[in-house]
């Protein structure tokens, strides 16, 4: 409570000054009977008594003063009028602070960013592509947007989100997304068999539904038959959807050729920088005289929103494009470096190539020409050669 009367005491502005006199306790009793508010009474020494008075109250303080005998000499002003005052031949100020107090009050109501948490980089790349399709991003004015047709909006384009709430934590607008799971698959009814997908040396056989037609150790080729999909009963047959899982040992052979002479591009460490500023959605050049003077260049862009804190951003992105000069040229390998660079494009491409797919061995095949180096891998892998063909009584074969 202190404190509100403290600030309301600054708003309004008040003053101190000494009442001095015989008569100054008879001053002080006119003034309780005028109502006038006075606080920091305190005596200073006999005859001087301070005190604080608001500064509306001081018009009439002289009457009550001729009328007590008294003498009143005032020790100082304070408060936010005496500050306007002060600064009275210097309306820039005040401009300012008007204009400081309407941007405060009329930024809010605009967005300044726009949060995505929790949501992979592609996903939340689409989610802002739908949003600023809706018109609704940095810059956007919040009173008029309709949340509610954004939210149907970002359902209708991605059949992945099953919740999505836009949520604004002042000017931040963060949007919560939660992405419906994958429902398990249905088993289809429709007849298939089941055929070799490559030619190997079968090593378990699990059969599901259908009729086995392979044994352990059994050798077959691609397009062989391995589950059938016609039962066939005393009663007749019937046609079922064939499932299993059948593990092989097979062959595959991969191979990489790489040139002994290969061009090598390598910056400079020359470097040229162009600058844009976003605005609440509008872009400006700050950089309009700018041309890459470099014949061939890699680009680098480089985004980020300024802040007051390092964490709520601002409407406001710097976008820095940076020109690094780059030069190419022949270098000869030796056929070791050649065998290398193969290897290592090797792995690259099995990197997702050969997930879930066990490798029993592995016999590595080298060839070098006169202008270039090929590496062959023969490998010995166990997977499953399941391919389901579906069928039907028209089909030849089946």
């Amino acid at each position: 409570m202190y404190v509100v009367w403290k600030a309301l005491r600054w708003l309004i502005g008040y003053a101190e000054f000494e009442i001095r006199g015989a008569y100054a306790e008879r001053f002080l009793t006119l003034c309780m009977e005028k109502d006038i508010d006075m606080w920091d009474i305190r005596r200073l020494s006999p005859g001087i008594i301070c005190v604080r008075v608001f500064r509306f109250s001081l018009p009439h303080l002289e009457g009550l003063a001729r009328k007590s005998g008294v003498v009143l000499e005032e020790l100082r002003r304070k408060g936010f009028p005496e500050v306007l005052y002060r600064y009275r031949r210097r309306p820039g100020l005040l401009i300012g602070f008007c204009l400081y107090c309407a941007l405060m009050c009329l930024l809010p109501c605009f967005v300044w960013s726009v949060e995505i948490p929790d949501v992979d980089p592609i996903r939340a790349k689409r989610i802002r592509t739908a949003l600023l399709e809706e018109g609704f991003g940095v810059g956007s004015f919040v009173p008029s947007v309709d949340f509610r047709g954004l939210k149907y909006h970002l359902m209708i384009c991605d059949d992945e989100i099953s919740f999505v709430s836009v949520n604004m934590q002042g000017s931040r607008a963060v949007l919560e997304v939660r992405f419906a799971e994958d429902t398990p698959e249905i088993q289809p009814d429709t007849p298939c068999n089941i055929v070799a997908s490559r030619d190997g040396e079968i090593l378990s056989v699990l059969v599901k539904n259908g009729v086995r037609y392979v044994q352990k150790g059994q050798t077959v080729r691609q397009g062989d038959l391995l589950v059938g999909g016609i039962v066939d009963t005393r009663l007749g047959y019937y046609c079922v959807h064939s499932d299993g899982e059948i593990l092989a040992r097979v062959i595959d052979t991969v191979s990489e050729k790489v040139s002994l002479t290969q061009t090598v591009t390598e910056r400079t460490g020359r470097v040229k920088v162009q600058r844009f500023w976003t605005f609440f959605g509008t872009t400006v050049n700050a950089t309009p005289w700018f041309s890459c003077p470099y014949d061939a260049y890699d680009t680098v862009t480089e985004r980020k929103y300024l802040s007051f804190d390092g964490e709520n951003a601002l409407p406001v992105m710097l976008t820095e494009v940076y020109y690094y000069e780059t030069v190419s040229y022949d270098m000869q390998l030796s056929p070791e470096q050649a065998a290398d660079l193969a290897r290592s494009r090797l792995a690259e491409r099995d990197r997702l190539r050969l997930v879930g797919i066990e490798v029993e061995s592995v016999r590595e095949e080298v060839t070098v020409g006169e202008a270039d180096v090929t590496v062959a891998l023969v490998r010995s892998l166990i997977t499953d050669i399941c391919e389901k063909k579906e069928f039907y009584f028209e089909d030849e074969g089946y």
